[in-house]
């Protein structure tokens, strides 16, 4: 910045390697704004001073954040999900390794667990423990127990043991659908256990309906609680947190 008869002239040199012109361009206006400010407001901290130009700014307050998007608040996830079923059911849904399922397939399996589950008392509001590795098991179960009413409360099967009987303990879980090498790591007691990759579970989920549950039979509503999750407990306790 040189001092001239006409005012102060300043120039940027700067590495055409690095920059290219546009930027250059914007820094220069990000300093008349800052400039601007410390001439407008000779007391201010440096913090509050504005290096966003009023165009700038608009676009990143306004123009970027206008992502506000309508969708059907009283439906459930498991019923969106449904609708895709009926738009795509042999598009590829999920997968896992080389393993994959189509919609209309991940809608069979989830909806056998589903009616499984409501035999066994599980409706709105009802929580079930979800203890498996990433699989499509995992996405199986999950929808099984929204599609039966009830919120899922996950359950890494890494977590020390401890903390698994203190979150089945708190959230009073009578039924963990998990996988069989993981039993032994969860203190199941005597709580129903629904082993997904069991040959005698599949064949037994096999026999159940493969229609979606009706959740307007069961006063299932979007109000209702989807799933449980816990806090970290670095501060005491986990605490479950209703989602």
């Amino acid at each position: 910045i040189n001092e001239t008869e006409e005012g102060l002239l300043g120039s940027i040199e700067y590495n055409t390697d690095l920059f290219d012109q546009p930027t250059i361009a914007r820094m220069a206006d990000h300093f008349r704004q800052l400039v601007q400010g410390i001439v407008a407001n000779p007391d201010q901290t440096l913090s509050a001073l504005p290096l966003l130009t009023p165009k700038e700014y608009h676009q990143i307050v306004h123009e970027w954040n206008d992502s506000v998007t309508e969708y059907p608040r009283e439906k459930c996830v498991h019923q969106l999900f449904e609708e895709q079923v009926a738009r795509t059911p042999d598009n590829v849904a999920a997968v896992f390794e080389d393993q994959q399922l189509t919609y209309a397939e991940l809608n069979v399996r989830s909806n056998q667990l589903a009616h499984y589950l409501i035999e066994r008392g599980v409706k709105p509001d009802t929580l079930v423990g979800l203890c498996v590795e990433r699989s499509l098991d995992m996405i199986i179960g999950l929808l099984g127990i929204l599609k039966a009413g009830g919120a899922y409360v996950p359950l890494d099967p890494d977590y020390p043991e401890a903390r698994l009987a203190f979150m089945l303990k708190d959230t009073d879980t009578s039924i963990v659908i998990t996988q069989a090498d993981l039993i032994q790591r969860i203190p199941l007691q005597d709580r129903h256990v629904v082993c997904l990759d069991k040959p005698e579970m599949r064949e037994a989920l096999k026999t159940y309906s493969v229609d979606n549950p009706d959740g307007k039979a069961m006063g299932l509503m979007s109000q209702h609680l989807a799933y449980v999750i816990y806090t970290s407990g670095s501060t005491g306790q986990p605490k479950g947190v209703m989602i």
